[in-house]
C-alpha cells in the first residue's frame, strides 16, 4: 500500500518486524537525527507520534545520536515532557525573523534565544539525568578551519570540499569528528570508520555549547570556541562529517533496531556530499528502520518541497513564515498515517528495502 510515509528497513530489522508482526518499542536501541535546518518542520508532528506510540513506555537503554537540527529535536525527546519541549521549540523557531544586515554573532544570539526556549528552566538537567542518552556530533576545526571568519576560513572550506571530493577520509585533514556523548553510555552503537572520532563527555557545563556548535554552519555562524571539557579549538556543524549518519550501527546487538525518522529517503553521508549524487546511498545497515515522507507527498506540499534554508532568500519574512506554517500543518498528515499504521498493525506489509543508490 502506497501512502504519504515510506518505511524502509535493513534485512535484520525487516526480519524482526515481520517475525513479530510489528515493532516492539523496546527493540529500539538507537535513534538517529539528521542535519537539515528547517527541514525538521516536516517531522514535527511525526516526532510527536513516535514519542506517543513507541517511546512513552520504552524501558530499555536508548541512545540518541544527531547532528545540527537533529540535536535540537532530540534535546526535546530527552526532556521529562518532550511534547511540551517540541511545542516550545516550534513556537520559538517560527517566531524568529531575520533582520537584514545581521551578522554571524547576531544570528547566533537569536539562535541561543530559541535554544533556551526549547530547554526551558530544567531541560538541560532532565536531558542529562533522564532515561534517554543524548549524543551531539560536532566537527572541531583544524588548521584554516580553526578560524572564525575571513579568507582563511573560506580557503579552509574550499580545501575540505576538495579533499572530500577525492575521499571522505580527507576531511580528517580539516576537521576532527567530535562527539559530545552522554557519559552513561559507551557510545559504542556505531562504528566511526573512515574519519576518526573523539568522544567528549556531555555535561551541564557544555550541553548548550555542544548543541549550538553542532548547528554552527561556517560563515553563517561563528562556531563555538573552547567548549567546557573539550580540547581547545573552534567547533562547527556536525553535519560536515555526519549529515545523515551513513554508518554501520548496532553491529553487536542482533535483536536491536536503530530508528531513523528522516525528511527524505536518501542518505547523504556528509555536508560536502550534497551535490555528489553517487554518494547518496546507504551502505549495508541491517538493523536500521527509516521512516520518511514519500516523494509524492513532498511534491504535493506548498511549492512542491519541504521547508529549507534557501527560503530565507526566496521569500519575504512574512511569506516565509506563512509558507512554513502551511507546510507544517500539511505534514500533520504524516503523523496521522503513522498512528493508523501502528493501530492497524500494517507495518510489516509497508516495509521496503533501504535505498542502495
Amino acid at each position: 500500500m502506497q501512502g504519504s510515509l515510506i518505511f524502509r528497513a535493513g534485512e535484520r530489522a525487516a526480519a524482526i518486524i515481520r517475525r513479530e508482526g510489528g515493532l516492539d518499542p523496546n527493540r529500539i536501541r538507537l535513534l538517529i537525527g539528521a542535519s537539515g535546518g528547517p527541514k525538521w518542520l516536516a517531522l514535527r508532528h511525526l516526532d510527536e507520534a513516535i514519542l506517543d506510540c513507541w517511546l512513552a513506555g520504552h524501558t530499555g537503554p536508548l541512545d540518541l545520536v544527531a547532528s545540527s537540527i537533529g540535536c535540537w529535536r532530540f534535546a526535546c525527546y530527552a526532556q521529562a515532557d518532550p511534547l511540551a519541549a517540541l511545542t516550545r521549540f516550534e513556537e520559538a523557531y517560527l517566531a524568529y525573523r531575520y533582520e537584514p544586515g545581521q551578522g554571524p554573532r547576531e544570528i547566533m544570539a537569536d539562535s541561543y534565544t530559541i535554544l533556551d526556549a526549547l530547554l526551558g528552566a530544567h531541560g538541560a538537567d532532565e536531558i542529562l539525568t533522564g532515561p534517554m542518552r543524548l549524543h551531539v556530533m560536532t566537527a572541531r576545526g583544524r588548521h584554516l578551519l580553526a578560524r572564525e571568519r575571513g579568507v582563511g576560513l573560506a580557503l579552509g572550506l574550499a580545501g575540505a570540499a576538495l579533499a572530500n571530493l577525492v575521499d571522505r577520509r580527507g576531511l580528517s585533514l580539516f576537521v576532527e569528528r567530535t562527539l559530545f556523548a552522554d557519559p552513561r553510555s559507551s557510545a559504542g552503537f556505531a562504528r566511526w570508520d573512515g574519519i576518526p572520532c573523539r568522544t567528549v563527555p556531555l555535561t551541564r557545563d557544555n550541553l548548550r555549547a555542544a548543541i549550538m556548535a553542532s548547528s554552527s554552519i561556517p560563515v553563517l555562524l561563528p562556531g563555538i570556541a573552547d567548549p567546557a571539557g573539550a580540547p581547545p579549538g573552534r567547533y562547527w556543524d556536525g553535519g560536515i562529517t555526519d549529515y545523515h549518519f551513513d554508518l554501520p550501527v548496532l553491529e553487536d546487538e542482533t535483536e536491536a533496531i536503530a530508528l531513523f525518522p528522516h525528511f527524505t529517503d536518501r542518505i547523504v553521508p556528509g555536508w560536502f556530499d550534497k551535490p555528489l549524487r553517487w554518494r547518496h546511498r546507504t551502505r549495508p545497515a541491517d538493523r536500521l528502520l527509516m521512516i520518511a515522507p514519500s516523494p509524492d507527498f513532498i511534491a504535493r506540499l506548498p511549492h512542491g518541497k519541504i521547508p529549507d534554508r534557501k527560503d530565507f532568500r526566496r521569500f519575504s519574512e512574512d511569506e516565509r513564515v506563512a509558507y512554513w506554517r502551511h507546510a507544517l500543518a500539511e505534514c500533520a498528515r504524516l503523523a496521522d498515517e503513522f498512528r493508523e499504521v501502528m493501530a492497524k498493525g500494517l507495518l510489516p506489509g509497508r516495509l521496503a528495502p533501504l535505498p542502495a543508490s
